[in-house]
């Protein structure tokens, strides 16, 4: 009777482990999803960007973008855009704009870090950081894919 307490015990307490590890797991902070695009333009002069950052469930705390790089011909009006600068925010999405002056044509690549912390309803909160770019397309290359929109790196 001893031995079969005993292996009950185990038991039980493996299966405790099992359902906190469970638990803990589904309500760690969702991870961002981050996108960045550029409009394609005619002519030199300024080129608007913007990166976007959501998730699925939760909220979304806080964000930024950080420029890490850019084309020669367009170069960033600030290096840094935050939070306070968002054209768009929900709780669950923020839209920061990056502008960029163009002094010539061509077509590039504007590379970024987002930042993000993402919050769960019961307020658990974990920092994230992406990495995403963006073609920047300026003079007839700017007509060849309207919008195209950057690829989203966990880093």
């Amino acid at each position: 009777m001893r031995r079969t307490s005993s292996l009950a015990g185990w038991i039980a307490l493996v299966l405790a482990l099992f359902v906190s590890r469970a638990l803990s797991a589904s309500s760690a902070p969702p991870a961002p999803t981050v996108t960045a695009r550029c409009q394609p333009t005619l002519t030199p002069g300024r080129v608007l960007c913007e990166v976007e950052a959501e998730v699925s469930a939760g909220r979304l705390s806080w964000a930024d973008a950080v420029v890490v790089s850019s084309p020669d011909f367009a170069r960033p009006l600030r290096g840094r855009v935050g939070p306070s600068e968002a054209t768009a925010r929900t709780p669950r999405r923020v839209r920061l704009p990056i502008a960029l002056v163009a002094t010539g044509e061509g077509t590039g690549e504007l590379r970024l870090r987002s930042r993000v912390i993402s919050c769960t309803d019961d307020a658990r909160c974990a920092p994230f950081q992406r990495s995403v770019s963006a073609s920047v397309r300026v003079g007839q290359a700017g007509q060849a894919a309207p919008g195209a929109g950057g690829e989203d790196h966990a880093d």
